[in-house]
């Protein structure tokens, strides 16, 4: 006890400073070391939240504006979702979905426009106005109507994904349609994906969603489906195009009916090779 209270008060060090000196020294050095720790934590901080926000500021790029919308038409943005009415903005990583009344016409900024009909979802995944990378758009269920702004001799600008297919394009104008349920799966058995294109003007690439760069072209007037995982098939046989889009409604409407029942036809008599018969290929016309 006796030394260690000697130690304590002692006034002077082994070289000739204070004790309150050494205490003094020691508590300003700590303060010094403790604020460099905060500096580089702070720092460290700011980059982290920095990384976390860039995703969410590019998920918020303006991509358009929905031009006309009627029937029930929601934007689901995040865990927000809100009325699809004209003039409302649209960003890059929405979703947009009608119900079984609802249609919508987008205007993206480079003025190429999307139509959705009736039980349609789409997600703007990726918005670009030039450049090598496309404008991105998923078509999760229902019928698209693509009129794509830009020039055939550019690179392909724009594309369309669905869980079995990918579409590409440059200035064209298409209908892309979607289903979990395919209306050949009585005679595809398994093929529950469906994936059909029609043409309307200029043309487009047709992949399976496994081989992007194994596509086939679906030229003006014609379409080309992609069923389950089997790959592109484009069909030759010409439908009339128009230039009233309600009347193209119509005749697209009419032409995938047309066609599933030339394939189901089909399927019903081909040869040994499993080739359609020649005597049915009138069907095709």
């Amino acid at each position: 006890m006796g030394r260690v209270g000697i130690s304590i008060i002692r006034p002077w060090g082994e070289n000739g400073e204070t004790a309150i000196g050494k205490i003094k020294y020691s508590a300003v050095h700590s303060s010094r070391h403790h604020h460099s720790q905060l500096i580089r934590a702070g720092i460290f901080l700011i980059a982290v939240f920095a990384m976390a926000a860039a995703p969410s500021a590019r998920a918020q790029t303006s991509a358009g504006t929905i031009s006309s919308s009627s029937g029930h038409v929601q934007i689901h943005r995040g865990a927000t979702s809100l009325a699809a009415a004209p003039g409302v903005a649209v960003n890059q990583g929405d979703q947009i979905g009608c119900a079984a009344d609802g249609n919508a016409v987008i205007i993206l900024n480079d003025q190429s426009q999307l139509t959705l009909r009736p039980s349609t979802t789409i997600t703007l995944d990726q918005y670009t106005s030039g450049g090598a990378t496309p404008t991105r758009i998923g078509l999760v269920s229902g019928i698209l109507k693509s009129t794509v702004n830009g020039s055939s001799g550019s690179p392909a600008n724009y594309r369309v994904d669905t869980l079995n297919a990918i579409v590409t394009a440059r200035g064209t104008d298409f209908y892309t349609s979607y289903t979990d349920s395919s209306p050949q799966t009585g005679n595809l058995p398994g093929v529950s994906h469906y994936t059909e294109v029609a043409v309307l003007e200029g043309a487009v690439n047709l992949a399976q969603a496994t081989a992007p760069n194994r596509g086939v072209e679906v030229a003006q007037g014609t379409t080309g489906t992609v069923a389950g995982d089997d790959p592109p098939d484009a069909h030759h046989r010409k439908f009339p195009t128009c230039d009233c889009d309600r009347d193209c409604d119509r005749d697209f409407d009419r032409d995938r009916e047309r066609d599933r029942e030339c394939r189901r036809e089909c399927d019903r008599h081909r040869d040994r090779e499993g080739n359609c018969k020649p005597d049915h290929d009138h069907d095709h016309q």
